[in-house]
């Protein structure tokens, strides 16, 4: 991405030369547009079913007062409302089971015990594989561990769904996620930072996003073929609903993630790289405007199945963007990424980052205003 040029001598007397340690304040991409601006519609039972989800995997997961405010507070149910706003109390409460269990087990990969760890991580992960080797699915297969047995549960309701594609499409979303979450584990161990392609690879997979797209296929009650999702519209309509989730959440997530020191992040290998926190911003700000293109060039080349079958598939592509769209929306306001900050970031999409030597650099070249910001870059 070219930076605009300010002809202005780098030893002009009339630079200010900020320290290198000093925050910047960064404006974020547009994210509330085309088909994702408005307010969203969340399903009629959240309520009631977010209450009785928190209790039953607080109690399965034996969670103390932290851990339960915690979980209230990131407040999963809501994306999940959103998600599958038509869904059944029944089906809803499986959809909200697994987003209350995903975080937590997402956590141990990102930040937590199992980050750097990955003979542990390998083990945890083969113990979920297990449970959902078998497909008849009578009972929920025993674990030993708590975080496990909860998605085996969540694994049996769904293979009592029909048709029987959507516990195939489920679990294959789920091993592609958790040989996301190795890989990302053992680059950790590692300490290697993949480039930007090989990162955006990684992250579809890790993200843990088409897991939703099955689970949404459920909660609907769909009746869609299989054959369908060999399409390649379906597929690239997919691929870009899962692209706008990770993009999304790595551009809001950015600042936890930089207190937190967790490098796998589209706008931190960006900055890794060299480029500016601005530039980096609005780098992953463009990629977000091509995945909007292309969405709906995917739409245009959509084939037709016949009335029966594009009624549950037009179903489907709005479950997808409403996964995009509930992502956003929670987002701001689960407090998980901006805190007390929520409405005010919403407001002025502006945030604070830490400066490093690229900032410094740009400020030597083009100079920065009155409260310490690069004039080309506003």
């Amino acid at each position: 991405m070219a930076v605009t040029r300010v002809q202005q001598s780098i030893s002009s007397p009339t630079v200010k030369i900020p320290r290198q340690d000093t925050s910047l304040t960064i404006r974020l991409p547009e994210m509330f547009v085309l088909f994702l601006s408005g307010e969203p519609i969340v399903n009629r039972h959240y309520k009631s079913v977010k209450e009785l989800s928190e209790a039953w995997i607080s109690r399965e997961c034996y969670f103390d007062e932290r851990g339960r405010r915690r979980l209230q507070k990131t407040d999963f149910a809501y994306f999940c409302s959103i998600a599958a706003p038509d869904a059944e109390p029944e089906e809803l409460r499986t959809v909200i089971d697994w987003g209350n269990w995903v975080f937590p087990f997402d956590d141990l990969f990102d930040n937590g015990s199992l980050k750097d760890d990955p003979e542990c991580a390998q083990i945890l992960v083969e113990d979920l594989r297990a449970g959902m080797a078998d497909e008849a699915g009578q009972r929920p297969v025993l674990s030993d561990y708590p975080i496990v047995q909860v998605h085996n549960s969540v694994w049996h309701r769904i293979t009592q769904a029909q048709p029987i594609g959507i516990r195939r499409r489920f679990a294959r979303a789920m091993n592609d996620y958790c040989t996301g979450c190795l890989a990302q584990v053992r680059s950790c161990s590692k300490g290697e930072l993949p480039s930007l392609e090989e990162m955006l690879c990684l992250r579809r997979q890790s993200a843990g996003v088409s897991p939703l797209f099955a689970l949404v296929e459920y909660a609907h009650k769909l009746d869609i073929p299989d054959h369908v999702f060999e399409c390649k519209s379906i597929q690239e309509i997919e691929r870009i609903g899962t692209d706008l989730v990770l993009l999304q959440n790595d551009i809001l997530s950015y600042c936890k993630e930089e207190k937190e020191g967790v490098s796998h992040n589209l706008v931190a290998i960006c900055r890794h790289n060299g480029m500016p926190a601005q530039v980096a911003f609005n780098h992953v700000g463009e990629m977000l405007i091509e995945r909007y293109r292309d969405w709906y060039l995917a739409l245009a080349a959509l084939p037709t199945w016949g009335e029966r079958v594009d009624a549950d598939v037009q179903e489907y592509i709005r479950g997808v963007q409403n996964v995009v769209r509930a992502n956003l929306h929670w987002s701001f306001r689960s407090g998980r990424y901006f805190g007390k900050a929520n409405d005010q970031v919403r407001k002025t999409g502006m945030v604070t980052v830490r400066g490093n030597n690229a900032d410094f650099k740009l400020s030597m070249a083009i100079g920065f205003d009155d409260r310490g910001q690069p004039r080309a870059l506003r």
